[in-house]
């Protein structure tokens, strides 16, 4: 009901109506029996006369009626119109490509004309950064036909001079084709057959420290080129991580190892046991918590763990702990209490009593060079590994043969990581020529597990383009960002990205942008194109829209009943009728009461 002003109204009506009944009981009080009526007519002319009064109220101010709520009907970018329900509204945001509906130049301002509608039912390929911060309540995707090119893309992290990359990512709607991954010059490094759905993973290596710009190229069944997007490579010199390499009797795989970490710049120093508490060091450092503090990665096999003393193993744990790399090198079955240590640090390995054949995947580079050069790639070689099996949590897989058998896996341990190596004769790879590939092996393991440099570098969270928004992260207070024709770009600092420290930046050209820390390091991330990765842009919006639905609920706030003034016609007839009852009732009695009176003075005037 509206009204703090019609109470007054509402008490004159009642007042009045209470007036005329109090008057119409003292009448009927005096009148004499023959002019009463009948007994229910006294409640009956009280009863109308209420009716009437609220009756004259509901006429004259009708309650208020609620709005029927339905969908907000929302059109993105590529949407098609869908079937409207009774009660939808339907919007069309400025990327969706059909007039239909209402313009809106944002999803929030159609939430404020629309507060009524329950739900939002988005169409096409989804909503835009803009329009996800401003839903308010459950969300449906109505999603168009995915994408035909690449959807999804993993980027390479910066890398030191001569180290292996890859790039990762997945395919959208084509059929079949090819994804190839060229230099800076063009010529084809790696390529990979892709079927839709199909992820790929493309293998690059450094050349010398600086910036480069290497190229995704996606072709069809045809040859057709259907899309291309720039993949930065950011190599940059890197100080040789310091290696220990613990071995519980003299072998090949420690020799070898040394000689690529030489050939590397890796300082690695080697200490094998050759029995009778008698050790062969290249570098003497005692296991202590100091001294390998100053360690980056340790990598040790079980007789070595063995030899170790108490206070050898507690400060290894220690120093794992604090950031130290682990990797664990087991040559065969593990004493219980090597087990029991290990699982303490994440690697719980049972088995171990037989070795098993593996294949090495062939590297997709040599095979690329090969087919470049008309010459067939080499093969390589069948090597072994011990059957080991990890319980425990799911480890991250490092390295897998050709047939998906884990082969490198590790594990975080305090701000450490635990890695576990189970090939056997990896050094055969060298013996039969594969020197490369052995050097890519362990040259990703040491990457991996090796503590970490410092302060992280800054990196973009995904793919930045030019013109829209996007989120530097790992930065601090007083970084700035430097744009390729040297105009600064503000740094807005995310309060929602908590410890990453991210900060938002709009870059208005595409290519290199400098970061420059207090200090005056410099570092540099990549700007794409406007246009670039339509596909890409695409498959984002898809997946962060189908995040939103899946995150909102009923039990979100569903938007503000909006109500408005009822019809005062149902009040008005109703009011006539009761009206007219009334007239009726009291015509009746008009009608009897003159009967009864004339027939008294006829009756008298006989008598007389």
């Amino acid at each position: 009901m509206r009204a703090p002003p019609d109470f007054w109204f509402a008490a004159l009506v009642g007042g009045g109506t209470l007036l005329g009944l109090v008057r119409l009981w003292l009448w009927q009080r005096s009148a004499a029996d023959t002019e009463r009526g009948p007994i229910w007519r006294l409640p009956a002319l009280i009863g109308l006369n209420l009716i009437v009064a609220g009756l004259l109220y509901l006429t004259l101010n009708p309650p208020d009626v609620g709005v029927r709520s339905g969908r907000l009907v929302v059109l993105t970018a590529s949407a098609t119109i869908p079937q409207a329900r009774t009660g939808d509204v339907l919007v069309a945001l400025p990327e969706a490509p059909t007039d239909a509906g209402e313009r809106t130049p944002d999803l929030a301002t159609a939430l404020r004309r629309y507060p009524e509608a329950r739900s939002i039912e988005v169409v096409g390929l989804g909503l835009t950064a803009r329009d996800r911060a401003a839903v308010d309540r459950p969300v449906n995707f109505d999603a168009s036909s995915p994408p035909s090119g690449i959807s999804s893309l993993d980027l390479p992290p910066p890398v030191a001079p001569g180290t292996p990359f890859s790039v990762s990512g997945s395919i959208g709607a084509l059929a079949s084709g090819m994804v190839e991954l060229t230099d800076p010059s063009g010529a084809l490094v790696d390529q990979s057959p892709v079927t839709a759905g199909s992820r790929f993973n493309l293998m690059g290596t450094a050349r010398t420290a600086g910036l480069a710009l290497f190229e995704i190229r996606l072709r069809n069944a045809e040859g057709s080129l259907v899309e291309r997007i720039d993949v930065p490579l950011h190599t940059r010199e890197t100080t040789p991580p310091r290696v220990i390499v613990l071995a519980g009797a003299p072998g090949p795989e420690p020799r070898f190892l040394r000689r690529w970490a030489e050939e590397a710049g890796i300082d690695l120093s080697v200490r094998l046991s050759l029995g009778s508490g008698v050790d062969l060091t290249s570098a003497p450092t005692a296991l202590n918590v100091q001294d390998l503090a100053e360690v980056d990665l340790l990598v040790l096999d079980e007789r070595s763990w063995d030899a170790l003393d108490g206070s050898e193993r507690a400060a290894v744990r220690s120093a794992v702990s604090d950031g130290l790399g682990l990797l664990l090198r087991p040559t065969g079955p593990p004493s219980d209490t090597t087990r029991r240590d290990w699982a303490a640090m994440g690697a719980n390995l049972s088995g171990g009593e037989t070795l098993r054949p593996i294949v090495l995947p062939a590297p997709a580079a040599t095979d690329a060079e090969a087919e470049a050069n008309d010459e067939p790639a080499e093969p390589v070689p069948e090597l072994t590994r011990r059957d080991f099996s990890r319980g425990g949590d799911e480890a991250a897989v490092l390295l897998q043969d050709a047939d998906g058998a884990a082969l490198a896996t590790w594990r975080p341990f305090g701000e450490g990581r635990v890695g576990v190596w189970v090939v056997a004769d990896s050094y055969a790879l060298v013996l039969t020529g594969q020197g490369d590939l052995y050097g890519a092996l362990w040259s990703r393991m040491f990457s991996t597990l090796a503590r970490a440099e410092g302060q992280a570098s800054p990196k973009l969270a995904g793919i930045v383009r030019a013109g829209e928004r996007g989120s530097l992260c790992d930065v601090s207070q007083g970084d700035t960002v430097i744009g390729p024709d040297g105009t600064p770009a503000r740094l807005i600092p995310d309060p929602r990205a908590g410890a990453a420290g991210c900060a938002a930046f709009w870059p208005r050209r595409a290519g290199w942008y400098g970061v420059r820390n207090a200090q005056g390091e410099r570092d540099a991330v990549y700007v794409h194109p406007e246009a670039a990765s339509s596909s890409l842009v695409a498959a984002e919006l898809m997946r962060a829209t189908e995040a939103l639905a899946g995150s909102t609920s009923a039990a979100r706030p569903a938007g503000k009943q909006r109500r408005q003034a009822g019809s005062p016609w149902p009040w008005f007839i109703g009011l006539l009728v009761a009206l007219s009852t009334l007239w009726w009732l009291e015509r009746r009695h008009s009608v009897l009461s003159s009967a009864t009176t004339d027939l008294s003075l006829s009756q008298t005037g006989v008598r007389d």
